[in-house]
């Protein structure tokens, strides 16, 4: 089934009046730590201007991805505000949403209390919609899949600020971001 991504672009938001350019040569994956908002309703969040009081941050990404499939808010080739560091230069962000029902301790990237069964459906359409996304993004754009790293990774690297998505998430999984990056290189060998 081919992945559905529908495009509307935050023109309200700063990143995107801004509008610096971005030749991409790297894709971060980033989890959205807010549980039960979902792909489509983070344009209502974000189309706003942070330089105008309409938000509490400067931040915007390109992409993000649930379940039913892929809102773009920014274009591929328009540097987004993602990583809070360098990754932001060179780096497409795509924000994978987080499903009603999971609990964070407050102030961390902790879980409490998951299930991982309940919600076994859900992370696996998105883990494919993510996947699909970045072979798509890798084709076009000529992105090594080595380049693929999430913003935990970034921060390691000093690139991004300190976060630790989505590996949180993904570890209930037994998903690493090597195990995405070849999945992501298997499909593109295969030219399928």
């Amino acid at each position: 089934m081919a992945l559905k991504i529908t495009t509307k672009y935050m023109i309200k938001n700063d990143c995107f009046l801004k509008g610096d350019p971005l030749r991409p040569s790297g894709i971060m994956i980033h989890s959205t730590a807010t549980p039960g908002i979902m792909a489509d309703d983070w344009f209502s969040i974000w189309n706003k201007s942070f330089a105008h009081g309409q938000m509490d941050r400067e931040v915007a990404v390109h992409a993000f991805v649930d379940d039913k499939g892929v809102f773009q808010y920014l274009p591929w080739t328009m540097r987004g505000w993602h990583a809070g560091g360098a990754a932001n230069n060179d780096c497409i962000g795509i924000e994978t949403c987080e499903p009603a029902g999971i609990e964070y301790a407050v102030g961390s990237f902790n879980l409490i209390a998951y299930d991982p069964k309940k919600f076994a459906s859900y992370f696996n359409k998105v883990w494919q919609n993510d996947i699909q996304l970045s072979v798509q993004l890798c084709r076009r754009f000529q992105i090594d899949p080595a380049k693929i790293i999430s913003h935990r990774e970034g921060f390691l690297l000093g690139l991004a600020t300190n976060h630790k998505d989505p590996e949180h998430w993904w570890k209930y999984y037994g998903k690493t971001m090597d195990d995405f990056r070849q999945q992501v290189k298997t499909i593109l060998d295969a030219g399928e």
